[in-house]
């Protein structure tokens, strides 16, 4: 008698199943798998319906949080409308409600609505991206305020072409023609590995990879992230505009520019020292054009996108380090060739670099990178007199 080989039967009693069709069934299962993959991706994510549940802490969220409540706010109001974009520095420095305060009695322009729209590590890469959904048509704002961490075009430690990390910031807001020149934008001078790219574009295309661990979060508490997400929905604005900053001064702080020395006082934190010496003693790295083709790009962008635009756009340099550096001599200063090479266009607005630099003092920052509750007030209030008089005068 002949042994049963498996629980289908005698393979030799089966019928045969052509090479070819096994394949072509392979191949369409596949392809109806990946298809659903995207609808569901798609549904998700590009639909824009995740986007309201983002961790409020996460980068995205972050960003998802500020164009909501800047939008909303130009949309209830006919006031002239002021956004200040930027990353942590201006978060900290930088209070809409205190510059409002202090236009309030300057004639027709005592109704100028500021707001911040600074995001903790965001960059001009992702301005970009931010500007291009909180204002469509490219007219919302009576003047957009673009903040650079010093003028001149010094390349430093990090290629900000390089950071693959702003991916997760605006992931909710690129679109499918956006992936592949987004990936192509990343830089591989520091780290040339092409999957990097492939990486991002990945990402990009399938807005689940980059948020699978915000998701994960998400189904972990579901009720806890509703209603954080809730919470800043209706309270936000409330809760930006009420931030004073933070306490903490560098009071004591020196530098020997010869020796390159840096005197903290006593007390301060391991991430406070480390911040002071990336700004006021940061590496000498070579000269290599890096930040300025980085800045020509996407600054470049977001000028070229408001040129048939009645905003204006105003550039400033914010308060660069808590001690005041040496122009020249003992410090290398490359040319501000970006800035040098806008400063004239129409619509444009550079302030000049020394705008801020009396607020480069220890008693006025809370760390190397970042003003305190002392510098917050002085600096808002100066921005908003200065942006002010840019539309006043028209210049």
């Amino acid at each position: 008698m002949k042994l049963v080989k498996s629980l289908g039967g005698d393979p030799e009693t089966q019928p045969h199943v052509p090479t070819h069709l096994t394949l072509h069934r392979s191949v369409l299962w596949t392809a109806l798998s990946i298809a659903c993959f995207f609808l569901v991706d798609a549904v998700v994510f590009r639909s824009g319906w995740y986007l309201p549940f983002l961790a409020p802490n996460s980068s995205a969220g972050q960003l998802e949080i500020h164009l909501r409540l800047v939008t909303d706010a130009a949309k209830a109001s006919s006031r002239p409308q002021v956004l200040v974009i930027g990353d942590s520095r201006i978060a900290e420095g930088f209070s809409a409600r205190k510059a409002e305060a202090a236009i309030h009695n300057q004639s027709q322009f005592s109704q100028l609505q500021f707001s911040n729209a600074a995001v903790s590590g965001m960059t001009p890469r992702s301005w970009f991206y931010f500007l291009r959904d909180a204002d469509p048509t490219a007219r919302r704002f009576a003047a957009i305020v673009l903040p650079i961490d010093g003028y001149a075009d010094q390349d430093r430690p990090e290629d900000l072409s390089a950071r693959i990390t702003d991916l997760n910031y605006v992931i909710g807001r690129l679109r499918l023609t956006d992936c592949a020149p987004f990936a192509a934008s990343i830089s591989l001078a520091s780290i040339p590995d092409r999957s990097l790219r492939t990486q991002v574009f990945g990402g990009c295309v399938l807005k689940g990879i980059t948020l699978r661990q915000d998701v994960k979060d998400f189904f972990a508490q579901p009720r806890s992230r509703i209603r954080s997400a809730l919470a800043w929905r209706q309270n936000g604005a409330t809760w930006l505009n009420a931030y004073a900053g933070k306490p903490e001064n560098l009071v004591g702080l020196s530098a020997d520019w010869q020796t390159r020395q840096v005197n903290f006082p006593p007390g301060l934190t391991a991430p406070q020292q480390s911040s002071i010496m990336e700004t006021v003693m940061p590496a000498i790295v070579p000269q290599t054009g890096t930040l300025t083709s980085y800045r020509q790009k996407w600054l470049g962008a977001i000028l070229n996108r408001y040129k048939a635009s009645p905003t204006r756009i105003i550039f400033i340099e914010i308060p660069r380090a808590p001690l005041a550096k040496p122009e020249s001599g003992i410090s290398t200063t490359a040319p501000a060739t970006f800035i040098d090479s806008v400063r004239n266009r129409p619509g444009v607005t550079v302030l000049p670099a020394n705008t801020f630099r009396d607020l480069e003092r220890p008693d006025l920052f809370a760390d190397g990178l970042h003003l305190n509750s002392a510098g917050q007030p002085i600096f808002s209030e100066r921005l908003a007199r200065k942006v002010a008089g840019v539309l006043l005068g028209g210049s």
